[in-house]
């Protein structure tokens, strides 16, 4: 099911994930998000959430998501070369910055870092589930509503956690990143 995209975001060279998904699946608008069936398994109801702010997607049941090129991996089954040239970003001139040793052992550092800190954000949204099924299970709503609240923040930070663009701004708010996942075990 290959696609030609041109059409790129607002202020990116990458296609906008809504068009791209969309020919994938149909999306409706649910609060802030978009949602639709996912094609990383046979889905019954909708569980792919997209974020269009962000340009990122999630898919509940698979614990997984990504940007726009992840989405290509996943739904064509193709290496990320191949999801670029799908995405017509493959002609795209790269002109890269020389780095210095610091700075990519920093990149490293941060990277290790911010997997370090997705992971135990995927140990608490599990917490969460588990918590919201209790809720639900009791008859109260408000406290499953709180519980859902939590969610969407764990999977906004989780999503946040896994584009590396993301890294100078995520390693400044550390201690806050911290103290959400602190006493995790892995």
């Amino acid at each position: 099911m290959r696609h030609s995209f041109c059409h790129k975001s607002e202020n990116s060279l990458r296609p906008d994930i809504l068009e791209v998904v969309g020919r994938y699946t149909s999306l409706r608008k649910f609060g802030r998000e978009y949602i639709g069936l996912s094609p990383c398994h046979n889905d019954r109801h909708p569980s792919l959430r997209i974020n269009a702010a962000k340009q990122l997607w999630y898919c509940d049941p698979c614990a997984t998501g990504g940007d726009v090129i992840r989405f290509i991996e996943i739904a064509e089954r193709v290496s990320f070369k191949e999801a670029l040239s799908i995405l017509g970003m493959d002609t795209v001139p790269k002109h890269r910055p020389v780095v210095t040793a610091a700075q990519r052992q920093a990149a490293e550092a941060a990277a290790a870092w911010m997997a370090d800190q997705r992971r135990k954000i995927n140990v608490l949204l599990g917490e969460v589930l588990e918590k919201i099924e209790l809720a639900d299970e009791i008859g109260d709503s408000e406290l499953a509503e709180s519980f859902l609240r939590e969610r969407s923040l764990l999977l906004d930070l989780y999503g946040d956690l896994d584009i590396s663009r993301n890294a100078a701004d995520l390693v400044s708010i550390r201690p806050t990143i911290e103290a959400i996942t602190e006493g995790v075990e892995l």
